[in-house]
């Protein structure tokens, strides 16, 4: 078999995230088909290759969430031209969506789940005027954002911590370690706001949108460093932390011990 390796960008605007249950599209309460991602790549694939095929993600995006710079692989029988398959994949894909940056082959051992060292993301944050053209990648905020207030709370969440009060509350999954590693939260002054970028060795669901929701209430000044401390060194506990809208989220980068995707 030989080993794909593929670079994704996509606008996540109109699809219900990444995963794809089962190999079929998500329904529903009306049992209308619900597009993903992945759904989308896996019907690419099909076409231009007529192979089925299992499609392995550094990690899943939720509805709405975008990617700079996914990375996912699969598998196929037979050896293709990359230029031509990087090509023909673009041309049945939707255009003003999903699009593939590019394509590898990589060894056959390689998993993008499993071999992820660390991750980036970057949320935008729209504040001061509301910008036309980032309504659909940012999130507004119409009070004042103080910098130093949310520098103070970003430098908290660096470290190994019990994230369960950042989290989504999934009682299907029973997760049983919240724990997960930070090693850089910067925030970046923009015309129109902030970049908020964000690394580590991986996230819980909603963990990223929580904790910005957290640097944003204490840079307004409604909650305080004191409340994040709280939440970061107790158990479950109730949490009147905002989760971040999905669209100002941006998968930024993927780490791998052979390569830095970005």
């Amino acid at each position: 078999m030989i080993n794909y390796l593929i670079i994704l960008e996509y606008d996540g605007s109109n699809y219900h995230g990444w995963q794809i249950q089962n190999n079929f599209s998500v329904l529903n309460n009306n049992n209308i088909e619900l597009k993903t991602i992945s759904g989308e790549v896996l019907r690419a694939i099909k076409k231009v290759t007529g192979a089925d095929t299992e499609l392995f993600v550094s990690g899943r995006t939720d509805a709405g969430v975008h990617a700079l710079n996914q990375v996912a692989n699969f598998k196929l029988p037979f050896l293709l031209n990359l230029v031509q398959l990087k090509s023909s994949l673009n041309g049945v894909l939707p255009q003003n969506d999903i699009s593939i940056k590019g394509v590898e082959l990589v060894h056959n051992s390689f998993h993008a789940t499993f071999d992820t060292v660390s991750k980036t993301y970057l949320y935008k944050l729209n504040n001061g005027f509301k910008s036309a053209l980032l309504s659909k990648y940012s999130w507004y905020i119409k009070n004042n954002l103080n910098f130093g207030l949310m520098e103070q709370a970003s430098k908290l969440f660096v470290g190994n911590y019990n994230f369960i009060n950042f989290a989504k509350s999934d009682k299907r999954k029973c997760i049983e370690d919240y724990f997960r590693k930070i090693t850089e939260i910067k925030i970046q002054k923009k015309n129109y706001g902030f970049d908020i970028y964000m690394t580590g060795e991986g996230f819980l669901r909603h963990m990223v949108r929580r904790i910005i929701g957290a640097i944003v209430l204490c840079g307004t000044g409604k909650i305080n460093i004191e409340r994040i401390n709280e939440l970061l060194n107790t158990g479950k506990t109730a949490s009147n932390i905002i989760k971040a809208p999905p669209e100002g989220l941006f998968l930024y980068s993927i780490k791998y011990k052979h390569k830095f995707f970005c």
